[in-house]
């Protein structure tokens, strides 16, 4: 029979112990604890026993996501057809949370294992007994939890016979810390292979070079460059004029530093005379007339230089930058039918004298078979000659140096000035 006035002061105790102090006891006795009431049954583990009734209070701490204490009290009867034993008891157990000792366990239900001593009263006397058993707690929400438990004990029965007996219950919950922080509901393995997972992932990620230019994903300012497209440390597509049109994409890679390009990187003739802008002192000439390499007008005069056309190294082909310059000079001996031009090669001095010859001879050649097939000028009108290496425009000692705007530092020298073909009106 339930003693009622020992369980009310039980309960007082239990009551009083978890909300007596603030401060740092009120920490320690509310941060990760819980009070619970169940309701069980209990019967001897034997053929002659009765199923009995239990009432019991607890008081659980959990000290961290695996261990937890559990103190209680608990009032029920043992019984069977020979006697009855009504009984108080106080227990002590240690919990053992199963399932934050595995990666990936469930975060609404949790098995734990139970063991410790309970001091039973009885009309007879008192005894301390081992208890053992196990449970399942699910949770309804961020402070209440169902606890399902089962545990066995050892009782006296009448004398100094000992009967074991298993109690069966069913509790309800009161957390003090929410759930989303609680510990005994946040597996420290799982927080633990998340951030392992997070950092392999981060440093797989390190070596990822989807557009394959040799930067990383993670470094790269241009994920998208073109195969084969050289790039600089950030992954960006070297622009070596700096004139905002990538090399890879640029017709004429080598324009000056500041002046204005079309989207094919050319720069700009506003007059279509052939003469760049930024070299242009006459930029409004008229369609048609002839300029020299200034972009000055000049009426009647011969022996005046047209723009001229460059080249590549050890090149004889004419490159589609250039167009916009051979259009002009079509363009004036169009207008000029009686003009003849003499279109002389050059080349740098790489190697020697006599190959050097040769190609600039290549290049004129090339000029004039691209003014004769593509803007129909009569070849009859056009002769092609060679200085090769002896007159040349710009001083092949002296390089240029820029810093781009990631820091690195670019050289050339003037050698491209020299591969070239000059126009003059004879």
């Amino acid at each position: 029979m339930i003693n009622l006035k020992n369980l009310a002061l039980a309960s007082l105790f239990v009551t009083t112990s978890a909300f007596a102090q603030d401060g740092g006891l009120k920490g320690l006795v509310l941060d990760n604890a819980s009070v619970g009431v169940n309701f069980g049954a209990l019967r001897y583990i034997s053929a002659d026993s009765n199923m009995d009734l239990s009432f019991g209070l607890t008081y659980t701490k959990q000290i961290n996501a695996v261990i937890g204490l559990q103190a209680g009290v608990l009032s029920g009867a043992l019984s069977n057809e020979a006697e009855s034993l009504d009984f108080n008891a106080l227990t002590l157990k240690g919990l053992i949370n199963l399932a934050n000792l595995s990666v990936g366990s469930s975060s609404s239900a949790k098995i734990y294992f139970s063991g410790g001593v309970s001091v039973m009263s009885f009309d007879i006397g008192r005894a301390v007994i081992p208890i053992v058993g196990t449970g399942l707690k699910y949770a309804f929400n961020n402070n209440i939890d169902l606890d399902l438990s089962a545990a066995i004990g050892s009782t006296p029965f009448t004398g100094d016979d000992i009967s074991t007996h298993l109690i069966s219950s069913v509790g309800v919950n009161y957390r003090f810390t929410k759930k989303e922080v609680a510990v005994e509901w946040n597996n420290p393995l799982d927080a633990m292979y998340g951030d392992i997972a997070t950092v392999k992932t981060e440093i797989e990620g390190l070596s990822n070079d989807t557009d394959g230019d040799g930067v990383a994903d993670a470094f790269d300012g241009d994920n998208n460059t073109p195969e084969g497209v050289a790039v600089d440390g950030k992954g960006n597509a070297l622009d070596v004029d700096m004139d905002g049109i990538a090399d890879y994409a640029d017709e004429d890679p080598f324009t000056a530093r500041g002046v204005q390009v079309d989207a094919n990187g050319r720069e700009l003739d506003s007059d279509k005379d052939g003469v760049a802008n930024s070299l242009d002192v006459e930029p409004n000439t008229e369609s048609g007339a002839t300029v020299n390499f200034q972009g000055k007008e000049i009426r009647g005069a011969k022996g005046a230089f047209m723009p001229a056309v460059y080249f590549d190294f050890n090149s004889a082909k004419v490159s589609y930058a250039n167009y916009e310059r051979l259009a002009a000079v079509a363009s004036l001996l169009q207008a000029n039918p009686k003009y003849k031009l003499n279109v002389i090669g050059y080349a740098d001095a790489v190697g020697n004298s006599a190959n050097n010859h040769k190609i600039a001879l290549r290049r004129a050649n090339a000029v004039v078979d691209a003014l004769s097939s593509m803007f129909s000028i009569d070849a009859s009108r056009l002769t092609a000659s060679s200085k090769g290496e002896d007159a040349p425009l710009a001083n092949e000692s002296v390089k240029v140096t820029e810093t781009t705007a990631d820091g690195q530092v670019i050289s050339n020298n003037l050698t491209r000035m020299n591969r070239r073909v000059e126009f003059v009106i004879e």
